[in-house]
This record gives structure tokens, C-alpha cells and sequence, in this order.
């Protein structure tokens, strides 16, 4: 019964999840690399693709991203986009697939340490989060990093595997969540972290010394083999990433400490009263930590070393980058909420017992009725957003490709979905004297002062400006030279 309940959730989470897709995409060019270099693999144009990129990259105000993500995750859009092409309803397919098969890791995850029905509420937790619902309308790596991580931290704590193949499919999918995220990589210090762990602890014990030495060797071998293999096969961009690590300070990362614990309430939701709730739940999280400091080390030491790394990264990343700590915040959460119920004496054991099932199932219901009405409206509407792909934009484009050079440079606010869409090299610029690096300027009407000049400043700059194309949302000038 409780199995095909799971499938009831399950199937009800993917029909409001189609629903929630639009036909195109918000503002926002991350995507626009993922797309530019899954086409890339596709044409066999990886390097072409790194030299263009580059230039967008480093001629740009400020580093907007990496050279080139990690491949993974391009190479997962690469079917689609050979099949269907610049469809963007179709490039969301993945993760809404990769979505289902994280739920379905969730329970498998939680069964072995919870009820069934605690259980059960967890995975409609997040079936029917509207937060994470909504997010599968992106074309970004986070849902199937999401899987990967569950389906890995699964594995790891699964040890009733046979060994060997056991730590031959770990040494795999931790390489997979480092090849599609590089922050994967954390996994991999986890799982090593909470081996040697166990080595000291039994460090007198030469059999569980020689076990735990083999896991790690043989976890690494594997990871390793794949890396380079990934080295020869594919170019190597997103190390550049890693150096905005040198503009840490302490101010920032203090800062961040305390705004990424209050990110996990974006996950219940905004307003007074979530922000109340989330505060009860964040105690409630910290006293489930303590009493399952011995049974749970590895997803606490991942959840450690996940949150340091974003409170000392220099730029802000947002709630989609805790995503993968949310199934270990709500699952310490319900430890230590059970631990409390079970210290209530027998007379109230029953009463207290319906509390907690009933709050978690208020919030699953409060959840369904937020996420089926975003769904609703979606549908309503067409599936139609505003943004890169809607009309006025596509006749930017269609400007830009018909009467431009194509050895022009444009400057936009997101110059890789320029580069996406018209094949032109493109840079973002919030100076005067960078703007004239480019042949062509693109203004949105719309966007305010998001990495470009507004419009009504413009002429402060002196700049050799003449507008050639004006629609509703954008203005192109050309630069003359």
C-alpha cells in the first residue's frame, strides 16, 4: 500500500512539475552556456566554443562564469538538443526526469532510518515544494546534481552491498556529481573524511583498518581513472572559476554564515509566519545534528563542508545552491522532533504523535495547493514568460544576424545568450570606455541597472552612438569607429 502511494506522490509531483515548464526562459545566461556547449559536443566544436567563451569571459566587466562548466551536464542535454534543437521546453525534460529519480532515492534513503510514513511525508515534501517544482523550469545543472548526490550519499550509506562493487559504483557517481557540478568534489572528501574517521577510531583493529584503507584506495583509483579520462576527452574551463576563491574576505564570509541558514526557509516559503516556522524548525534541526552525531556522520560532515564552501566564496549564490543540504536539513529535523515526542510521558505519546503528522501533513497539503496553482496559472497562460526567448528579443536577434558583420561584437547585458542566439561574440559591460570594445550596444528598456548602463545614462558617456533598431523592450546602437 505504501509503495503504491509513493508511485501516487510520484506520478502527481511529475504532472505538476510538465506543468510548470514554459516555453521559454528566464533572463539569466547561465543556460545559455550549458546549451552553447552541449552543441558543442554535438558539432565537435568543444574548442571553438572555450576561444569564444573566453573572450566573453575575460572581456567583460566582471567574470560573469567560467570558461566552460563541467561537461556532464551538457553531455546530458546533447540528445535533446540533436533531437529537438534550441527548444527550450525540451532542454527541461532532463531535470524534471533526474527530479522523479531523486524523489524516488529520497525514500529509499529514509526508509532504512525513518518510518514509512515518515518517510513518505518527506518525499511529499519535496514533490510537492513549490520552491524546487518551480526551479525545474531552468535549464541549469542543480535538479540532476540533486540526484546524483542523493543517489551517491544512497549508495554510501548502503553497506550491505557487496564491498567491491559496492566502492566501484561510488568511486562512478562520485565521479558523475563532480563531472556535472564541480563542487561534486565535495562528495569525494565526505566519503574519504568519514573512512579515515573510522580508521582512527578503530585504528587498533588491523582488519577494519585494512577495509577502510582499501575503500578509499579503490574509490580514488576509480574517481581518478574517470577524471582523466575526462581530461583527454573534453577541454578544461571550469577551474577558472575557482579563482574568484582569491577574492575571499572575512567580512563576506561572515556575512554569508548567517544568510545561508536563513536560505533553508526559502524552501517552506516567504511571509512573517514561514519565517516563524522556519525559525522553530532550524532549533529542532540543530538538536537532530547533536543526537545523531554518531549514526550520521556522513551527511553531517558533507552538510559542513557544502556550507563553508558557499560562506567563503566571494559572490553570493542563492537558495539553489543548498538545494542538496535540504533532504539532510528536513531529516534531522524530524529526528529531533521525534526524540522530543519521545521524552513526552505516555499520556500525551499518542496526542504528540498526531501533532507531528499533522503539521507535516498541513505543510505537504499547503505545499500541493500552492504548486497546483503556479501549475494552473502556467497553463493558463500558455506556457508563455517574458525573457530571452519571447518576441521582442527574437527580433533583436533577428536584427542582429541579418545586419551585422559576423566578425561583430555586441555588448549586452547577458552576452552569452547573445553569442546563443545570434553567433556574434558578445560582452557585458558597466563602463563607458569598455563599451567601446564592441561594433554594436544592446540597452534593455526593462532590466534597470542589471550589468549594463541604464538607457537614460547613456548619453553621459559621450560615447559615438547611433540607434538603429528600437522595439518595446531593447534599443541597439550602433558604435561607430
Amino acid at each position: 500500500m505504501r509503495h503504491a502511494l509513493l508511485i501516487v506522490v510520484i506520478f502527481t509531483s511529475l504532472l505538476l512539475g510538465a506543468s510548470t515548464l514554459t516555453r521559454g526562459h528566464e533572463w539569466g545566461d547561465d543556460f545559455a552556456s550549458y546549451i552553447m556547449q552541449a552543441e558543442s559536443i554535438l558539432n565537435r566544436t568543444t574548442r571553438e566554443f572555450m576561444e569564444h567563451n573566453s573572450f566573453t569571459i575575460f572581456e567583460s566587466s566582471n567574470q560573469i562564469g567560467p570558461i566552460a562548466y563541467p561537461w556532464g551536464y551538457p553531455l546530458i542535454l546533447t540528445p535533446v538538443y540533436a533531437l529537438k534543437g534550441m527548444n527550450p521546453l525540451a532542454l527541461k525534460l532532463p531535470g524534471l526526469f533526474f527530479y522523479v529519480g531523486f524523489l524516488a532515492c529520497l525514500y529509499l534513503l529514509m526508509k532504512t532510518r525513518l518510518t514509512q510514513t515518515e518517510s513518505l511525508l518527506i518525499v511529499c515534501l519535496f514533490a510537492f515544494n513549490p520552491l524546487l517544482l518551480g526551479f525545474l523550469d531552468q535549464i541549469l545543472s542543480d535538479i540532476s546534481f540533486l540526484f546524483f548526490s542523493t543517489l551517491t550519499l544512497l549508495l554510501i550509506a548502503n553497506t550491505h552491498q557487496p564491498a567491491n562493487k559496492r566502492l566501484v559504483l561510488i568511486g562512478i557517481l562520485l565521479f558523475i556529481a563532480y563531472f556535472i557540478r564541480t563542487t561534486g568534489i565535495l562528495l569525494l572528501a565526505s566519503f574519504i573524511a568519514v573512512e579515515l574517521l573510522e580508521v582512527f577510531n578503530r585504528r587498533m583493529d588491523r582488519a577494519v583498518v585494512l577495509k577502510h584503507t582499501k575503500a578509499v584506495l579503490v574509490v580514488c583509483v576509480i574517481f581518478g581513472l574517470l577524471f582523466l579520462a575526462n581530461i583527454l576527452f573534453f577541454p578544461q574551463g571550469e577551474t577558472s572559476h575557482l579563482v574568484r576563491l582569491q577574492e575571499f574576505n572575512i567580512e563576506t564570509a561572515a556575512r554569508f554564515s548567517g544568510s545561508y541558514f536563513g536560505v533553508f526557509g526559502s524552501f517552506f516559503g516567504e511571509g512573517f509566519a514561514w519565517q516563524i516556522v522556519y525559525s522553530v524548525l532550524l532549533a529542532f534541526f540543530l538538536i537532530g545534528v547533536w543526537i545523531q552525531r554518531k549514526q550520521d556522520v556522513l551527511f553531517i560532515i558533507f552538510f559542513i563542508v557544502w556550507m563553508l564552501l558557499l560562506i567563503i566564496w566571494p559572490a553570493w549564490q542563492g537558495p539553489r545552491f543548498i538545494f542538496p543540504l535540504l533532504p539532510i536539513f528536513i531529516y534531522f529535523t524530524f529526528q529531533a522532533m521525534k526524540y522530543v515526542l519521545g521524552k513526552l510521558p505516555d499520556k500525551y505519546a499518542f496526542a504528540g504523535q498526531w501533532a507531528f503528522h499533522g503539521f507535516w501533513s498541513l505543510v505537504v497539503i499547503i505545499f500541493l495547493i500552492h504548486s497546483s496553482r503556479n501549475a494552473y496559472l502556467n497553463l493558463k497562460n500558455d506556457r508563455i514568460i517574458n525573457g530571452p526567448f519571447d518576441s521582442y528579443s527574437q527580433e533583436v536577434y533577428k536584427y542582429i544576424q541579418n545586419e551585422t558583420s559576423a566578425d561583430s561584437v555586441v555588448v549586452f547585458f547577458k552576452p552569452r545568450v547573445m553569442r546563443l542566439m545570434t553567433d556574434r561574440d558578445s560582452i557585458m559591460s558597466t563602463e563607458c570606455d569598455r563599451i567601446l570594445k564592441g561594433e554594436y550596444l544592446v540597452l534593455s528598456k526593462k532590466v534597470g541597472e542589471n550589468q549594463q548602463i541604464l538607457p537614460e545614462k547613456i548619453d553621459a558617456c559621450n560615447l559615438p552612438l547611433n540607434q538603429v533598431f528600437s522595439n518595446n523592450r531593447f534599443t541597439i546602437y550602433q558604435i561607430r569607429k
